[in-house]
């Protein structure tokens, strides 16, 4: 999960995999269901890594 410049801001979803969440400190790891409870708000999802996809959630 990315994170805005206020902490309680979430940016994006992203998989453990992401080329993004190793090149950035504002990314912390959570749970599945932490994930999915995030897309259902409509935290977006990462466009490189599709997490939605790999989630079984699609657009």
């Amino acid at each position: 999960m990315e994170r805005g410049l206020q902490k309680t801001n979430l940016v994006a979803v992203h998989t453990g995999d992401c080329w993004t969440v190793r090149k950035s400190s504002r990314c912390i790891g959570v749970s599945r269901s932490q994930a999915l409870d995030a897309l259902r708000r409509q935290v977006p999802a990462c466009t490189h890594c599709r997490p939605d996809t790999a989630l079984g959630i699609l657009d």
